[in-house]
């Protein structure tokens, strides 16, 4: 039993542990995995696409023969097809956007001045009818635009004075 207790004495007598370097980030070591995997899935994909390609290419070979001469059979069609559209579609299309941007000046000017003439003719109204209103002192201003009064409407005849009969229909059951 002494010597159990010599033992644990001297295991208290060892040296401290050394404190490790400085380590590098685990993104350091993961980058290298990362960019391998990265260019073989690159060139994995461009392998099966090129096999793909050669695979569409054979297969679809005898259609791209083909397709010139549906074109050809079919070119009358194609032909009067854009005759028509170039007529009813593109060339009316055409001939108002040249119109449009011919009067567009035109238009932009008038708008102006009609706008102008508006705000302007709005505002002078204003204006007076307040330099009115503080002349003749205190009177609201008039909502009507001229002071006449208006016509009294005269009363509409029913149609029994008028001459004319009622009518009235029976049913025969």
């Amino acid at each position: 039993m002494a010597q159990s207790l010599q033992s644990s004495v001297t295991v208290g007598a060892t040296p401290p542990l050394a404190v490790p370097g400085p380590t590098s980030p685990p993104i350091s070591s993961i980058l290298p995995l990362l960019s391998s995997a990265f260019t073989t899935g690159l060139s994995t994909i461009s392998y099966i696409s090129g096999f793909f390609r050669t695979i569409s290419y054979s297969l679809f070979s005898p259609l791209l023969v083909i397709i010139p001469v549906g074109y050809y059979l079919l070119s009358p069609i194609i032909i009067s097809a854009q005759l028509l559209f170039d007529t009813f579609v593109g060339m009316p299309y055409r001939a108002a956007v040249y119109v449009l941007q011919a009067v567009y000046p035109i238009y932009a000017f008038l708008g102006v001045a009609c706008l102008s003439g508006i705000i302007i003719g709005l505002g002078a109204r204003q204006i007076v009818s307040l330099i009115g209103w503080g002349l003749l002192g205190g009177e609201a201003p008039s909502t009507q635009r001229s002071g006449s009064p208006p016509r009294p409407r005269p009363p509409r005849k029913s149609s029994i004075s008028r001459g004319k009969r009622r009518v009235t229909v029976k049913a025969e059951d």
